[in-house]
């Protein structure tokens, strides 16, 4: 599935979530080698891309950036770290088992 991100969505994700502003290329990474895709379980209607980074910005710690994209206009809506993201994540569609 291919996945859009304008610069207006990217605005749209860093004027929620300031803090993303410097990691646009993370994003763009978890989009394109995701660990994994997950249907959203709050939102059925968007997919969840999920990739690890063990350091980001000198945390130390390992963090799961989520990238949250609409199934039917395959539009960017939103990304943010996580360090438990389990329990926002729905079924998931990829990879397969």
């Amino acid at each position: 599935m291919e996945v859009v991100l304008t610069d207006e969505c990217w605005k749209h994700v860093a004027a929620h979530h300031p803090e993303m502003r410097e990691f646009k290329g993370l994003v763009l990474d978890t989009i394109q080698r995701p660990d994994a895709i997950y249907r959203g379980k709050r939102d059925p209607t968007r997919r969840i891309y999920k990739k690890n980074y063990f350091e980001v910005a000198g945390v130390g710690n390992s963090l799961d950036l989520l990238v949250f994209v609409g199934d039917a206009d395959r539009y960017v809506a939103t990304a943010y770290f996580c360090a438990y993201s389990v329990r926002m994540l729905g079924v998931l569609i990829w990879p397969s088992n």
